[in-house]
């Protein structure tokens, strides 16, 4: 061993001297040194170098060193290139959000970098200030810094700070009490998404992750090709991820998430979801304490809906209602906990409001006041849950196990004015509920468009002189009836005579609104419908000797959103991202419209049926005598659409609108 040792010091000698060496040497042929700051912003290029974006990330890099006890220290490095005038207000003013109860922030270097100079800004200006909020009150702040007059050319140099994790104030006595606040709510857990894309251009990117050599983690790449590496020595491990030379993303329009888009890599070094879905339990397990007022509330719920003797379900679907209309959304901080610990049954009943969670655990604890076995659950509304077991969660729900062990998913914050008990806008989703034995990741079923129909019948004549008058009649079911409750809902009574006159415009802006009724907004236990009465002057324009007009049903449905709304939007020729709607939908709408005495259609006119994958759309008239019936039946088949579904959904969508504007010619006699 003491022969060893000297071998391994000579050897480290010889390395040593070889490399002072060469120090003073010039570098071999083909070798350039290491860039300075300098050297990055020069040899970044200019505008034209990248489609002329406003900036460019010339290199992120972030090294981020977790602790035992899952605390993260981060180091970050930023530098940024102004490519032009646009650049320069973007980039203006320096910005760092951060939470105070979970994170501590500092900006401890800022540079200008102007030709061979550094200009340092003083980091002693930067303002700490109230984040601007709405809905959720949680105290953030976030940090400002405004720099000096820039000019394009200019790179901007950041070095920042970071510590903390998503939420915690646990009681460790290892912990220095400036740290304490920041262990994770699993302690000892670190999770973390990193996305190496950005809606500006990218020569660089680097996120470096080193951990105790006791922990191990699952990591994956997502969305694209990305470098990584694995080195350790006797007191950790360092994983890096990087890559290079990204271009600027551009977001479309009715996208999904861009964590679904983009590249990126999950990390996590908790166990299993199982482990995750036992914690979250544990952590949430005192919250649901029924106490006498909410015991009286629940039972007189059901003596009102008259389900005192009903089934488990009947009662479950006048409790998920009744939470979802009283919880008001509104989220105050309940300080240590805040964000992953649901506040308690209690609280919420007394205060009436709160977040996802809250309303969640609100129905949680009335639910087990009518003696079922509910639990709280994690979801990620509007996107994925990838297979890393890391913290991919933005809303919480509720799971009710029933006698065969299954679970039947509630979600009482987004069914306020909504008959189901889950939105099928939510429908394919992934979700993880927290039990004492541990779940997997589960998904909703999916959803297909015939459960989320809009079914409108028109009704219509046309005078002798041109006038139309008609009634629509709407029904609905699953999110279409979410969408017509809120007609009624989320305006103001004295308005809804105006919200359903702009309806009608896009008849004719001569449209006329003559009356209207609809059901009870309030009964979820029946799907909501409307009738409205309407007169439009001059609808049918004389020419030639005939009548000539377009199916009132589809000017009725053809630019709105809350009927149809993948018509309302101009579609490009291409799409790189996937199409996003939430939920399948199904239009099917049936016009008859009675013809002046005498007149009958010259040329009734079908539409091309597209029945592609995602999508399809079938439109045809057929007249008798003097009437005229027009039907249409379009569907999005699926909450989301790849790129290469893109042709058939435009295909579709265009046969739509192509057949909306058909114009039927009404001549005495029929065709000449």
């Amino acid at each position: 061993m003491k022969r060893l040792c000297c071998v391994i010091t000579a050897l480290s000698m010889i390395l040593t001297v070889g490399s002072t060496i060469g120090a003073d040497q010039p570098l071999p042929p083909g070798d350039s040194p290491p860039p300075t700051v300098f050297d990055r912003i020069k040899q970044t290029g200019s505008a034209e170098d990248f489609d002329n974006a406003a900036h460019v990330i010339v290199y992120d890099s972030l090294l981020n060193k977790v602790n035992e006890l899952g605390i993260s220290y981060i180091e970050s490095y930023m530098l940024k290139k102004v490519l032009t005038e646009k650049g320069c207000r973007n980039l203006s003013v320096l910005t760092e959000g951060y939470e105070p109860l979970s994170s501590h922030v500092e900006i401890r270097e800022v540079n200008i970098i102007r030709g061979d100079s550094a200009i340092p800004v003083p980091v002693e200006a930067v303002l700490d200030l109230p984040a601007p909020q709405s809905g959720i009150f949680w105290g953030d702040r976030i940090k400002m810094l405004q720099l000096p007059r820039l000019y394009v050319g200019d790179g901007i140099e950041v070095k920042k700070f970071r510590k903390g994790y998503s939420y915690a104030l646990l009681d460790e006595t290892s912990v220095t009490p400036d740290d304490e606040r920041y262990i994770p709510p699993m302690p000892g857990e670190y999770f973390d998404i990193v996305i190496f894309e950005s809606v500006e251009p990218i020569i660089r990117k680097k996120y470096v992750l080193q951990v105790p050599v006791s922990k191990r983690i699952h990591s994956e790449i997502y969305n694209g090709p990305m470098f990584s590496s694995t080195t350790y020595d006797e007191n950790s491990t360092t994983y890096t991820w990087w890559t290079t030379d990204v271009p600027a993303w551009e977001p479309e329009p009715s996208r999904p998430d861009k964590s679904d888009l983009l590249a990126k890599v999950v990390i996590a070094t908790v166990e299993s979801w199982e482990a995750k879905s036992r914690w979250f339990f544990d952590a949430n397990k005192n919250q649901f304490d029924v106490t006498e007022p909410i015991q009286a509330k629940v039972d007189e719920i059901f003596a009102t809906a008259g389900v005192t003797n009903g089934t488990e379900e009947e009662k479950a679907f006048e409790l998920v209602h009744w939470v979802a209309q009283n919880i008001r959304y509104s989220g105050q901080t309940m300080g240590e906990g805040e964000g992953f610990t649901l506040h308690s049954g209690e609280m919420i009943f007394e205060q009436r409001s709160g977040v996802c969670k809250d309303i969640a655990g609100m129905l949680v604890t009335m639910m087990r006041a009518a003696k079922m076995d509910s639990y709280a659950a994690m979801t990620q509304a509007g996107s994925r849950i990838e297979k890393v077991p890391a913290d991919q969660f933005n809303h919480c729900v509720v799971a009710l196990r029933k006698a065969d062990g299954r679970f039947v998913m509630y979600d009482p914050t987004w069914v306020p004015y909504y008959r189901d008990i889950w939105s099928k806008s939510e429908s394919e989703q992934h979700y993880l509920i927290g039990s004492p034995e541990g779940q997997g990741v589960g998904q909703i079923d999916f959803s297909p468009a015939e459960e989320s129909p809009l079914i409108i019948k028109s009704t219509a004549k046309i005078l002798a002189d041109g006038t139309l008058e008609g009634t629509f009649r709407l029904d609905s079911d699953g999110r279409m009836d979410g969408r017509l409750r809120a007609l009624f809902a989320y305006y103001r009574t004295a308005r809804l005579d105006h919200i359903l006159a702009s309806k009608l415009s896009d008849l004719s802006n001569r449209a006329e609104l003559l009356g209207y009724k609809h059901g009870d907004v309030h009964d979820f236990n029946k799907s909501m419908w409307w009738e409205i009465s309407y007169r439009v002057p001059e609808y049918a324009i004389s020419i030639d000797g005939g009548l000539e007009f377009a199916s009132p049903v589809m000017q009725f449905t053809k630019d709105d959103r809350t009927f149809f709304r993948p018509a309302t939007y101009d579609w490009d020729d291409d799409r790189h991202d996937d199409l996003f709607f939430y939920s399948t939908q199904l239009l099917d709408c049936t016009e008859t419209i009675k013809l002046p005495n005498g007149y009958s259609i010259a040329d009734p006119v079908q539409s091309e049926e597209i029945d592609e994958t995602y999508a399809s759309f079938k439109g045809t008239s057929v007249t008798k005598g003097n009437k005229l019936t027009v039907t249409q039946q379009a569907a999005i088949k699926r909450r989301q659409i790849p790129p290469d579904g893109y042709d058939g959904f435009r295909k579709a969508i265009d046969e739509f609108k192509e057949y909306a504007g058909t114009v039927f010619r009404a001549e005495k006699g029929g065709a000449k």
